[in-house]
């Protein structure tokens, strides 16, 4: 009796011969707004071979496995009711089907304003599905709105799903190529982009050529920005002249920017805002001596702020001014501690200092290892320093590109590299023009092919990588003596010989007074000598074994004999160039930095340049 109850309940809960149950997760009424999807469940005795998702009575879509599932862009629709069926088919040919009536509703009505703002708080809120969903309400609304573009962008940046990101910011940048918004927007699409394929890729051929055309493309998008608002520019009138300025500074128009603000300083030297700004031209285009004439006249004259004093702590720090260097950062410290100026001196000359005493006096030496490999006396004291400055740095990093930059500096400095590549990615997120930043990060991979014993992949790797770091860097600023000698030296140590000299030369030439272009030239000329020098006692070598015609010996010859003359000139190159590094920098003198590894080492010390952000 309890068996024949038992098969009559499982009869009644088991699908008929013959029937197929389909089943949706919702109910008549719903309302929808944006995408929405939905899942069907089949019961069926026989193997269900897909399901078909119909609005209206116009097939959308099918699926074929579980878990069947069908989404709607209910933008695509008209606000109402609409009637959505879901039919499943079994092999024995049975169908089933279930029906529903959502309501569409997007509150269209409700007007642009509305869904810009629903958007916003939704970013704010990282809810990147509804601020997607609010910007493309807003985009039905208004199809050209570029703050609704922006919203869809930044939500699709917030999920990682790039390709969709760019497009939308791109549309916005095409529409209005004047906002500022979307041309950083996209820039730091194509920067986040390049930093998920670092980190995702395993492939690392395919890695780095994807990160070198993300990096150019967010620096190309930058630079046209920033040069087109300079170039609309008039000149400025007084009320104007600061404006003029930063956008001129912006755009390393460093030589417009002293054309209108010299004659004002000139006119009144109080100008603490006029003088700054000079300073920092003059800085960024190498004129130590002239930058600090100038912050000392601002000192005098006028009133000293937080970037006058930090300016001063490095030109003095650079000029080997100790004591006056340490004045000057005191003041910075008391005038405003947190500062991003003063922040990023300490930092500076943490980085390429290292103090020195004798006696009662004290003297700043280059803060490295020794350029014969040997560690210097100071070091677990200059590691300490460096990690103050960075403690300090780090309460910071949300101020300036530049405060990030140091900290990626420092961080690479103490062999913290991980912490290093997560601050330099905020330093050119915030500003991808960060040249600096790009040419730490170089000098950081050439730092690491030169070091230790890797293999012939690691090497190859790490010298490609340090090419890709110093070509941005050269994109975006094609005079920097620091970019075109890292590439010299990478260039050099992938045996390209003719770039390498070319590269060196042009350093030299972009910036005469720069002492780490004039050594690693000459390192550059030396190495190049040597070659040559090998090579053509390799053609003489082949002569003696025979194997070869009278006539092709004597061919020999002449190419040797070619070879040693380039080799003599070459070397006389070199001489003269390390005596030139040591004129500029006379630290150098008696160094033999005519190794690439040496040129390297006070090219990354040595020929750090003096880096503040720009004033506001």
């Amino acid at each position: 009796m309890n068996v024949l109850l038992a098969t009559a309940i499982l009869s009644l809960l088991s699908p008929q011969k013959g029937t197929v149950q389909v089943k949706v997760n919702a109910q008549n009424g719903l309302v929808i707004t944006g995408e929405h999807t939905f899942r069907v469940t089949v019961v069926a005795n026989n193997a269900v071979t897909g399901v078909e998702f119909y609005v209206g009575s116009e097939l959308r879509d099918k699926d074929t496995s579980t878990p069947y599932e069908f989404t709607i862009d209910s933008l695509a629709e008209t606000d109402g009711n609409l009637k959505l069926r879901f039919k499943a088919f079994t092999t024995e040919g049975e169908s089933g089907e279930a029906a529903v009536t959502v309501k569409i509703d997007n509150a269209l009505g409700k007007g642009l304003d509305f869904h810009i703002q629903k958007g916003t708080e939704a970013l704010q809120d990282s809810k990147f599905d509804d601020a997607i969903t609010a910007g493309r309400i807003a985009l039905r609304i208004d199809p050209k709105s570029n703050a609704a573009r922006i919203i869809v962008a930044r939500g699709y940046l917030g999920k990682g799903t790039f390709d969709k990101a760019q497009k939308f910011a791109e549309d916005a940048v095409s529409d209005d190529p004047n906002n500022q918004s979307a041309a950083d927007l996209l820039s730091s699409i194509k920067l986040r982009q390049a930093f998920t394929t670092m980190s995702r890729s395993s492939d690392r051929k395919e890695t780095l050529a994807t990160i070198k055309d993300a990096f150019k493309s967010a620096v190309d998008t930058r630079r046209k920005f920033v040069d087109s608002q300079f170039d609309k520019l008039s000149a400025p009138d007084d009320a104007h002249l600061i404006s003029y300025a930063d956008a001129a500074l912006s755009a390393d128009r460093y030589s417009a920017a002293l054309a209108v603000l010299e004659p004002a300083f000139r006119k009144d030297n109080r100008r603490t805002d006029v003088g700054n700004r000079i300073a920092y031209a003059q800085m960024r285009l190498g004129r130590y001596a002239d930058a600090l004439n100038t912050l000392n006249d601002v000192k005098k004259y006028g009133s000293a702020d937080a970037f006058t004093y930090a300016g001063l702590a490095v030109l003095f720090a650079e000029a080997g001014n100790v004591d006056a260097s340490d004045a000057a950062l005191k003041d910075a410290l008391v005038t405003s501690s947190d500062d991003p100026a003063v922040l990023s001196a300490q930092a500076y000359v943490a980085l390429k200092f290292v103090r020195h005493r004798v006696i009662d006096k004290s003297t700043l030496l280059l803060n490295y290892d020794d350029i014969g490999g040997a560690d210097t006396a100071s070091r677990t004291e200059s590691r300490k320093t460096m990690r103050s400055a960075l403690d300090q740095l780090e309460k910071g990093t949300g101020q300036r590109s530049t405060v990030s930059f140091f900290a990626s500096a420092l961080n690479n400095k103490l062999e913290e590299f991980g912490r290093g590549e997560t601050y330099f990615e905020r330093a050119v997120l915030d500003d991808p023009l960060n040249v600096d930043a790009y040419v730490e990060q170089g000098n950081r991979s050439l730092g690491l092919a030169l070091n230790g014993k890797p293999s012939a992949d690691e090497m190859d790797q790490r010298l490609e990588t340090a090419r890709a770091y110093f070509e941005t860097a050269l994109t975006a600023r094609p005079d920097s003596a620091q970019a075109l000698s890292g590439l010299s030296l990478v260039a050099l140590m992938q045996r390209k010989f003719d770039e390498s000299l070319s590269l060196g030369e042009a350093a030299s030439h972009a910036a005469p007074t720069y002492a780490a272009a004039q050594a690693v030239l000459g390192a550059v000329y030396s190495s190049v000598s040597g070659a040559k020098r090998l090579q053509a006692d390799n053609i003489r070598k082949q002569n003696k074994t025979g194997g070869t015609t009278n006539e092709e010996r004597q061919a020999n010859e002449v190419q040797a004999r070619e070879l040693e003359h380039d080799a003599i000139v070459l070397a006389t190159k070199a001489r003269d160039t390390v005596v030139q590094a040591a004129k500029l920098d006379p630290r150098l003198e008696g160094q033999d930095i005519t190794k690439p590894r040496a040129a390297w080492r006070y090219l990354y010390t040595g020929g750090r340049v003096p880096t503040l952000p720009q004033p506001r």
